[in-house]
């Protein structure tokens, strides 16, 4: 099996006083070093999951073990696969994303609102 090459560059990991420091600045800064920095997980969770399962379908194939282990393998191995597409499809939903318009953070508590006593 080939081995897709992914030649998206990755983000390196922000220190913590930039980080400290981008939070008193704007909220989109914040998201995009979030964005960034989850899609650099993803990314290396998928591959490594794509790698393990690459490796079990081998020993499987290798019928190292007897016929009934091996067939385990081989679906132990789709089953990663799946879960490698899953995550990509999560990853391609997260580098599209923008940042929302304002941000969900308010300051302000909303006010119960008054109702009227139910009829006894």
């Amino acid at each position: 099996m080939v081995k897709s090459t992914d030649r998206r560059p990755a983000i390196p990991p922000k220190t913590a006083n930039q980080l400290l420091s981008l939070l008193e600045g704007d909220d989109t800064k914040i998201f995009e070093i979030d964005r960034s920095n989850l899609v650099l997980q993803l990314r290396t969770l998928r591959r490594t999951i794509n790698d393990g399962a690459e490796e079990i379908d081998m020993v499987a194939l290798e019928s190292v073990f007897v016929k009934s282990v091996s067939r385990a393998l081989t679906r132990a191995s789709g089953k990663l696969y799946l879960v490698a597409g899953d995550l990509d499809a999560l990853l391609d939903l997260i580098e599209r994303a923008h940042a929302p318009k304002s941000s969900g953070r308010t300051n302000s508590k909303r006010k119960p609102r008054i109702g009227r006593k139910a009829p006894d």
